[in-house]
């Protein structure tokens, strides 16, 4: 009897951590079809949510298709899901919890009193406390051993995504730092020419952009891609065209764009994404359509 008792104890404990866990999967699968359904409705691309996020496009795909066991642990979930959100001018910490990371309070078990069990003879008590030990040891040789696996695993995992993110954020500033040399080298060349970078000359239009916080930013010149990276705050920049001059902006609110030596004005919301098409017939700009990339 005594040992039917601990059994059905040891079953009730893993079905609650079951539970728990097709709780989290169920509101994951909730919050991540509300974030897909929003950038879809937005015309986002998820590759942009990436950029913009500095999350893995695998890790967003994961958890809009509520793929729990591709996550890493709860906590940095939630993180995950509020960072997301927040790239999409959501509120990030009404997503983050409705996600449930604490392990819900256990019910209390009912007491048995000693009444209720058969007496028991001494026999009968060295062979339940010989039963007990040998099962204590067992047990905690294994819990032991799985944490231990599990915490070498989430480590190395941790640190596999920790160099991949290091080694993209290095190259985005070779990259950045190679862009802003090319224009040194082009304003140097305009200068002994007698001109100046700055003068549209021939071409109707000029866009020029001031970052006040990082951002990524895409320039497509007269249909064709002249440019697209991550600018640090601080960075100004000059872009000319014949016909056309399409801006994309991952931070809208942290960029300044002023239009054929107008007034700069701010480009956008912060943390939005935000697409506009500049022409050389329109006074004003307007907004390009925005397509799934």
């Amino acid at each position: 009897m005594t040992k039917n008792l601990f059994f059905l104890l040891f079953k009730t404990t893993n079905k609650k951590l079951h539970s728990q866990e097709a709780e989290r999967s169920q509101k994951l699968a909730e919050i991540g079809a509300k974030l897909r359904a929003f950038r879809e409705k937005e015309s986002i691309c998820l590759d942009k949510v990436a950029v913009v996020t500095m999350i893995r496009r695998d890790l967003l795909h994961a958890i809009e298709e509520g793929q729990l066991d591709q996550l890493p642990e709860p906590v940095y979930t939630q993180a995950l899901i509020k960072r997301y959100a927040e790239a999409m001018g959501l509120d990030g910490a009404e997503f983050a919890d409705i996600f449930p990371i604490a392990q819900s309070t256990p019910r209390s078990v009912p007491k048995l009193s000693w009444q209720d069990l058969p007496q028991l003879r001494p026999m009968h008590l060295y062979l339940f406390y010989t039963f007990l030990i040998i099962f204590s040891v067992n047990s905690l040789s294994q819990l032991m051993g799985g944490s231990l696996t599990g915490k070498n695993q989430i480590g190395t995992e941790q640190i596999v995504l920790q160099q991949q993110e290091i080694a993209r954020l290095a190259a985005e500033s070779d990259r950045t730092t190679k862009n802003q040399k090319v224009d040194t080298y082009t304003a140097l060349e305009t200068a002994r020419a007698g001109g100046s970078p700055n003068k549209a000359g021939n071409k109707p239009v000029m866009v020029s952009v001031t970052f006040k916080e990082e951002s990524w930013l895409q320039i497509e010149i007269d249909g064709k891609m002249e440019f697209e990276g991550i600018l640090p705050s601080g960075t100004q920049r000059t872009w000319q065209a014949k016909e056309k001059l399409v801006v994309v902006a991952g931070n809208a609110g942290g960029v300044l764009i002023a239009f054929n030596n107008g007034q700069a004005e701010q480009f956008g919301d912060p943390g939005v994404v935000k697409e506009v098409v500049f022409k050389a017939d329109e006074l004003k700009p307007s907004e390009k359509p925005k397509t799934e990339g």
